[in-house]
């Protein structure tokens, strides 16, 4: 019975120690784990069984706990199930199946479940020590897996069993929890190990830096994932290597070196299996020495009841620490595909992060400046018969110049002014094309940047002042050769179009159309009454109402303007084959001495609003209102003009919204409005005159395609600025 009892405690312990997390399933897939609150109790005391769900689950439709344990040592007290999310209803039962043994269920069945079945407690269940035990008993705890009576757990239709997947602790995996009276005593059995342990992988150091040197722990025994305690024996090389690992209270670790030996124990909580220890030294001497572990003992906190700690197996005992090696420090402009650490007598090869630029370097080797460097392929440099630490330093860097190469078309040789034979990487390149009339051109250049499918590069360039273009290959693309290639673009040009109230401006000698990757001049024959605003875009031939593309304008003074070249099949390309240049000339009087706009007639669904500037145009030119020419009405005194604009109703029209809108243009009759009371301009006065005045006020006519701006005008009799049922009637006193 002792023998038994002492292995049920034995496992027990060795339950005992493993983590939770041990038991814990990866992904979705569920583990329920059964702990209990002590292990050892005396006759009278209770025992607490409690279930655990490890992760967060969804969809989870079944649920069902048997707990078998021995009746005649222990007896059902209760089931805690208030904290569950689970059982709502569950099934209870305490029953004697066989002998001693008996069991409680719990069991609970859902169609389907949508939330979410949070980590920890699922339900607890309390059992009691027998009274009348007087020797030393051990029972077990566990998962029934056999027949009808199965733990289980359902997630997702799949069904989990106390096999290994579903509960940590099944049929191969009780608990035992011993009853021990006051006066019975319990001889613990050894808990089989298993420990190995290994020093760390061979280092290459140089003398002054530090090696960290793990130790690390496995075992062969199934179960064990930790261990207690340890003390292990190294030696080292005091000439080679200083230890820089010492005691440390808080972590329970001693450490005594004693001339080279080391003596290392530690004691406490369990720790994981894995790297146990990380000796550090520091390498005092370019030399290599070897780290060895003469022994080892390695046991858990189980055995320590009754037993020695046991050596433990070394499966790797030595680690070389070789500092027979040097360090090589570059600036920050340059790397290597190489360890910074060479072996005495070795070489290091680097380069240059940029290497469009020639560098000059001090290379110093131990204490003393060496002339050790050598220039390798494709910009490489390296260091020969390193016998000490290297430290480089860059001195200067000079950047590299390449060869600038032009193939001119003998038909635009003229046209092209070159620029240096040479550049430098960085800076821009720039050369210029004199435009002769009726020509563009097409300039493509590249950069040998060592691809060997070299991209070309379609230039656009600036317009200047003079009419000039100047073409620039920026300096962050000067990488290497390069060459230009400049002919006469052949291909068709884009459309230009004018509009825009201004557009009688324009002058005649402009050109109908602007090249390819080509800026477009242009000029105005502006007037000096005349504020001008020029705009100008991109539409699409194909489809006009397609988003238009933006142009950049600018004014070169004296009514000329260019507008910026773009890359054709970057910018337009892309989007539609073919395109208008739409250039939009506004133009605003600055003659004009005052602008009104007031309410002239009501009509059914809009307003009518008369908007008047007083002022006097240059000759032969007139006010226009949004490039209609605007009618002189003598009623509203000198130098007036007006005009009539309709409006939705509700809607205004602001004043200075009207100004925007007025400009003076060229014009050969300017038409006068004179006072009279021949609104239908039949060239006689009757009641006709005065039913048309009557129908506008009235509403029946909502536009000017019936009765025109002049007749409604006109229809202002006794020049009020409205036109309402006085004017009617003063038509009528005047024939009457």
């Amino acid at each position: 019975m002792k023998r038994i009892l002492a292995l049920f405690m034995a496992v027990v312990l060795a339950v005992g120690f493993i983590p939770s997390a041990a038991f814990a399933a990866e992904g979705d897939s569920p583990m329920v784990i059964t702990t209990v609150d002590k292990t050892t109790v005396k006759p009278g005391e209770t025992v607490a069984v409690t279930y655990k769900l490890d992760h967060d689950l969804d969809a989870m439709t079944q649920l069902t706990i048997i707990l078998r344990f021995d009746v005649s040592l222990f007896q059902f007290v209760s089931t805690n199930i208030d904290d569950s999310v689970w059982f709502d209803n569950p099934s209870v039962n305490n029953t004697s199946v066989s002998g001693n043994n008996g069991f409680v269920r719990l069991r609970e069945y859902k169609n389907s479940n949508t939330d979410t079945i949070a980590a920890g407690t699922l339900c607890t269940m309390t059992f009691k020590a027998l009274e009348e035990i007087s020797n030393a008993q051990a029972a077990l705890f566990y998962n029934n897996n056999t027949g009808l009576l199965k733990s289980s757990i359902k997630v997702n239709n799949t069904l989990y069993a106390v096999d290994g997947t579903g509960f940590a602790n099944g049929v191969d995996d009780p608990i035992t929890v011993a009853i021990i009276p006051s006066s019975s005593s319990i001889t613990v059995p050894k808990v089989e190990t298993g420990y190995s342990v290994s020093m760390g992988a061979d280092q290459q150091v140089a003398a002054g830096q530090q090696v960290r040197i793990p130790v690390t722990v496995a075992s062969g025994e199934k179960g064990i994932t930790g261990f207690n305690a340890y003390d292990m024996t190294f030696t080292y090389d005091l000439a080679a290597l200083t230890l820089n690992t010492k005691t440390g209270a808080a972590a329970n670790l001693t450490v005594e070196d004693n001339n080279g030996t080391v003596r290392v124990r530690r004691y406490g909580d369990a720790v994981p299996l894995g790297e146990a220890l990380a000796l550090e030294f520091t390498a005092k001497a370019t030399a290599s020495s070897t780290v060895k572990l003469t022994n080892a003992k390695f046991d858990l906190d189980a055995n320590s009841i009754n037993f020695d700690a046991p050596d433990a197996a070394i499966s790797d005992a030595d680690t070389v620490v070789n500092a027979n090696n040097f360090t090589v420090t570059l600036p920050d402009a340059f790397t290597s595909d190489e360890t910074r650490l060479v072996p005495n007598g070795g070489s290091f090869t680097f380069k240059p992060v940029d290497s469009h630029y020639t560098y000059t370097f001090t290379v110093k080797m131990g204490d003393t400046v060496k002339e050790c460097l050598t220039f390798g392929a494709d910009d490489t440099y390296t260091i020969e018969n390193i016998s000490g630490n290297v430290e480089v330093t860059c001195t200067g860097k000079t950047p590299k110049q390449y060869d600038v190469t032009y193939k001119i078309d003998t038909d635009v040789e003229q046209d092209v002014t070159k620029g240096p034979e040479a550049v430098t990487y960085l800076n821009d390149y720039s050369f210029t094309v004199t435009p002769r009339a009726g020509y563009s051109y097409r300039v493509i250049y590249n950069v040998d940047n060592g691809d060997p499918f070299v991209h070309t590069v379609i230039a656009v360039p600036t317009a200047n002042d003079d009419g000039t273009l100047t073409y620039t290959i920026p300096g962050k693309e000067i990488v290497g050769g390069v060459k230009i290639w400049i002919s006469a673009n052949t291909e068709s040009g884009i459309p230009v179009v004018f509009t825009g109230n201004g557009v009688e401006d324009a002058a005649s000698g402009n050109a109908s159309s602007m090249g390819k990757n080509m800026p477009y001049y242009f000029t105005l024959n502006q007037r000096e009454s005349c504020d001008y605003t020029v705009t100008a875009y991109y539409q699409p031939l194909s489809t006009p109402t397609a988003s238009k593309r933006p142009a950049t304008v600018r004014s070169l003074g004296n009514g000329k303007y260019v507008v910026e070249a773009v890359n054709y099949n970057d910018y337009l390309y892309g989007y539609a084959r073919s395109w208008n240049l739409v250039v939009k000339v506004e133009k605003v009087s600055h003659s004009a001495e005052e602008v009104t706009v007031s309410k002239y007639l009501e009509l059914n669904d809009k307003t009518m609003m008369l908007v008047t500037v007083k002022g006097t145009p240059e000759g032969g030119s007139a006010f226009t209102y949004y490039g209609n020419t605007m009618y002189k009405v003598e009623g509203y005194g000198t130098d007036r003009y007006a005009w009539l604009v309709i409006v939705d109703k509700g809607q205004t029209l602001t004043q200075e919204e009207a100004a925007a809108k007025v400009a003076i243009s060229a014009a050969d009759n300017v038409v006068t409005i004179t006072l009279g009371f021949d609104v239908n301009m039949t060239g006689k006065v009757d009641v006709n005159d005065a039913q048309l005045v009557y129908d506008m006020y009235n509403g029946t006519y909502s536009d000017f395609t019936k009765v025109s701006v002049e007749k409604f005008l006109r229809a202002d009799v006794n020049a009020t600025k409205v036109v309402d049922h006085t004017d009617a009637v003063a038509i009528v006193n005047q024939f009457k």
